[in-house]
């Protein structure tokens, strides 16, 4: 071939190479320009989330319950990371090389997201990691807020704790609001009112270079702080119930009658919220979660028991109401109780019997016989329906979630058991056994309808703009229509259960006011009978009703009894004697 022939195959080589260049770039930056150059902003700029500190919980009188406190965080952004520098990581944070390498892979979708890799670290580590920070790019500090519980086991059971969000529950949630680094809360005011507590996050926009290392802020907006929320209960009050009782596995409940406020859900054994924010704490953490105290159940809001003798101002109501009895009727009480002269005895508490007695004396001596007989009269299906009309058997109008119970009826036996209701479970569905199961702010809401009339409001958790006398949301009780005479009735029952010297409450009486009270002793076999008390003070212008459980307590007229001696002077000393 001649040069110049092959001259002219370079010139159109070269023409058409430079041709298809030209079409390249104008490709490359007319028609996908705008493409790219959102890609290059976005390997130059990060956006980094700036969390919101959680709203503060306050108890009735301002008491601090729950806050946050500034902590020091490590976070990464995959794509910035060298994967060479994981040893490096590891050997700073202290972090073994896996744990590094699974935190990455959480968002290897999302390689721009920040990770965090250690919470709440101390400020050496901060130190160490900022001096190192030219060798990791892409690893950064951000000072965030760490909840932290101030009081302690104090209110734990209501307050409740947080956690981090799991990636099932951030895919279920909306995503504009959490990520995958967000705490929410697990129980309690913590879960109830977590989107009022947790605030708007903000952010800041950064750009970096090459290795990922922030040049300068681009922009920020500033984060809005949660809500706070205000309590109804007295954590001076409740600070002082707590050691009356020591180990014993029980509540202690009071309400304001006049509000429908709760003073105090006691439950105990209680247990720390700030083992499950505090990375430190793990161990103690899983010693909770396994314990067979189970000191993170509520016994006062959310434990289901039979509640014994207390039930049996129940059966008087429905009986009363109906017209099935007056407060004259009398029946006797030779010790024992028989269906037919074929049946089983059914035994009262005590031994020898009451004799004839009316129905005072029989709350008063609490007598099984008597409430025997009452119950034969009522049947299962009319005292059922009073007792869930009275709330059993449903949930509180309660801000945060309780326990429904069970309310049997011979209906209910047939769906669940496909077994005939027999009149002997009649007898001791009447005295509170049987299948029956309550909750201590079940038994709570039954005083304070006896001691107002049926007028008490549901009870409440929060309150006003942290006035105590305010509470929100208040609801009147949903109990039935119940005359004042049947309330009068069970209250002066309930008075000389305390006052007289045969009454089995009387070791709750005390010297400077009078009380009304009912107590129970449940049998719930293979263990020790469960202790209640449920009491209103003072008996002429009731301001507190209040509950007592100790589980396998064995006696309510004794182990519950004397403590509720002991929280009506711890109130009537911070209430009365105090004010006056």
């Amino acid at each position: 071939m001649k040069l110049s022939s092959r001259l002219k195959i370079l010139r159109y080589s070269m023409f058409g190479g430079l041709g298809l260049l030209v079409l390249a770039l104008f490709h490359t930056q007319v028609i996908k320009g705008a493409t790219y150059r959102r890609m290059s902003e976005n390997n130059r700029i990060r956006l980094i989330r700036l969390e919101a500190p959680r709203g503060n919980i306050y108890d009735r009188s301002g008491m601090l319950l729950a806050t946050n406190r500034p902590a020091y965080h490590v976070y990464v952004i995959p794509e910035d990371f060298n994967p060479s520098e994981i040893p490096l990581l590891s050997e700073v944070l202290k972090l073994s090389e896996n744990d590094i390498r699974s935190h990455m892979s959480e968002v290897r979708h999302a390689s721009f997201t920040p990770v965090l890799l250690k919470r709440d670290v101390s400020k050496e580590m901060a130190m160490r990691i900022e001096e190192r920070r030219p060798k990791l790019g892409g690893v950064f500090i951000q000072v965030r807020p760490i909840r932290t519980y101030p009081e302690g086991e104090l209110g734990a059971h209501v307050l409740g704790y947080i956690g981090k969000i799991s990636r099932l529950e951030y895919e279920a949630r909306d995503q504009s609001v959490y990520h995958l680094n967000s705490w929410i809360g697990r129980t309690g005011v913590e879960s109830a009112y977590d989107r009022e507590l947790r605030g708007e996050d903000g952010g800041r926009q950064l750009e970096v270079d090459a290795r990922g290392v922030p040049i300068r802020m681009l922009q920020e907006r500033k984060p809005r702080p949660g809500s706070d929320v205000y309590l109804s209960l007295d954590m001076k009050l409740q600070s002082k119930l707590r050691p009356i009782l020591g180990s014993r596995r029980g509540a202690i409940l009071l309400m304001d009658l006049k509000t429908g406020g709760l003073l105090s859900t006691l439950s105990t054994p209680g247990y720390d919220p700030n083992s499950f924010v505090t990375p430190s704490r793990n161990e103690e953490r899983l010693e909770l979660i396994g314990s067979r105290q189970r000191p993170l159940f509520d016994r006062g809001l959310n434990g289901l028991y039979p509640p014994g003798s207390v039930f049996k101002l129940v059966t008087a109501m429905t009986a009363l109401e109906t017209g099935l009895i007056t407060r004259h009727t009398t029946f006797n009480c030779p010790g024992y109780f028989q269906l037919s002269s074929r049946s089983r005895k059914f035994q009262c508490w005590f031994d020898g019997g009451h004799g004839r007695v009316d129905l005072l004396t029989a709350i008063e001596r609490s007598c099984n016989v008597y409430f025997y007989q009452v119950g034969r009269l009522v049947g299962p299906k009319l005292l059922a329906s009073y007792a869930r009309k009275l709330g059993f058997g449903s949930r509180a109008a309660l801000e945060i979630p309780t326990a429904e119970g069970l309310v049997p009826d011979a209906d209910w036996k047939e769906r669940q058991h496909h077994e005939l209701w027999f009149p002997g479970e009649t007898i001791s569905f009447a005295i509170g056994q049987s299948y029956l199961l309550v909750s201590p702010l079940q038994i709570l809401r039954l005083i304070a309808a006896i001691a107002t009339d049926g007028s008490v409001v549901e009870p409440r958790l929060l309150t006003s703009n942290g006035h105590p006398e305010t509470v929100t949301g208040n609801v009147r009780s949903s109990a039935p229509p119940i005359g004042p005479e049947t309330f009068r009735v069970l209250r002066q029952g309930m008075l000389r259960a305390v006052a007289s010297d045969q009454g089995t409450a009387q070791l709750a009486r005390v010297d400077f006011g009078k009380l009304a009270a009912k107590t129970g002793t449940a049998q719930a076999p293979p263990g020790d009978p469960h202790a209640w008390f449920g009491g209103f003070y003072p008996y002429e212008d009731p301001r507190i009703a209040l509950v007592v459980f100790v589980e396998r307590g064995r006696s309510g007229g004794i182990t519950a009894a004397k403590i509720a001696k002991q929280v009506i002077q711890v109130y009537n000393e911070l209430y009365v004697t105090s004010a006056a």
